[in-house]
């Protein structure tokens, strides 16, 4: 539910006659399914990363690790090699684009 929350603020509709746009409402969305297993693996993040770099130009991680509100974990050295390479190699050079939570963590 909420990769869908999060897809539709991006891809809604213009003149949906809702009261909503996307931000990118021409878009179009893809669901790579990661979190689903019962563990996380730095392999698992990033094949999914990775996925398809010439085809998706923006890929956007609404989830981050439960934290205290003030310490984020961050990518392990797979996951962080997959994002380098995307963002020099991806879309024909042109670079993949990386938008992260900051952190899922804390009351404030």
């Amino acid at each position: 539910s909420h990769g869908t929350r999060c897809a539709g603020e991006v891809a809604a509709a213009r003149d949906n006659g809702v009261c909503g746009v996307g931000v990118a409402y021409d878009s179009k969305i893809a669901g790579i399914r990661m979190l689903d297993q019962p563990y996380m693996t730095d392999l698992i993040e990033a094949n999914s990363m990775g996925h398809e770099p010439h085809l998706i130009d923006i890929y956007s991680a609404s989830w981050g690790p439960t934290d205290d509100g003030k310490t984020v974990d961050g990518p392990r050295n797979a996951t962080m090699r997959a994002i380098v390479r995307g963002v020099n190699e991806g879309r024909n050079g042109l670079g993949n684009i990386y938008v992260w939570a900051s952190g899922d963590g804390g009351e404030d």
